[in-house]
């Protein structure tokens, strides 16, 4: 579908071109940092859209660790940034989130998500990372994942799915 995300989940590697716009966007950008944690998949529009979900260290008195989508434009030779957008805010205060990124899910991690969703019904949800933690009545497990409703011609989307490990509560929030 013209416009639509063609989401294609891939940690560790993306197409040379946004990787070097990420290394371009650490260089010019003082006082933020980007470590890219997923390339989340392109978009046909006035160009090649790419999607990169990645880790914000925003260098500060206090620095501050977020999770954002960035959002790059190809066109020609040219491959540039056109939006930022928090994901997750990190914060050291009760209830904020601790960002601490894990691509390599643990067992604990896995099992918790595989416990919290093993009755899902609709869709395919396949975690890629875990972004952060937060303490909010128990423990909430924040993790991006890539989901596929069980359908004909199913749309991908990537979300981030927070579970709440006391109450066994799950929600879902589109990234992508």
């Amino acid at each position: 579908m013209l416009g639509a995300w063609d989401v294609n989940v891939s940690v560790g590697s993306m197409p040379e071109k946004v990787a070097t716009a990420v290394a371009a966007l650490n260089e010019k950008f003082v006082g933020a940092e980007y470590t890219p944690i997923a390339y989340l998949g392109s978009q046909v529009v006035n160009g090649t859209n790419h999607a990169v979900l990645a880790e914000q260290l925003l260098v500060t008195g206090k620095d501050t660790k977020n999770v954002v989508l960035l959002i790059f434009n190809e066109k020609g030779m040219d491959c540039e940034l056109v939006n930022i957008e928090r994901v997750v805010e990190g914060g050291e205060e009760f209830g904020g989130a601790k960002v601490d990124v894990k691509t390599d899910l643990d067992a604990e991690a896995k099992a918790l998500f595989d416990a919290a969703l093993g009755d899902f019904v609709g869709s395919t949800v396949e975690p890629f990372a875990l972004l952060a933690t937060q303490v909010v009545r128990g423990v909430d497990y924040i993790f991006a994942a890539e989901v596929t409703p069980v359908a004909e011609d199913p749309v991908k989307k990537v979300s981030k799915v927070t579970i709440n490990a006391e109450e066994k509560t799950v929600s879902f929030v589109d990234i992508l």
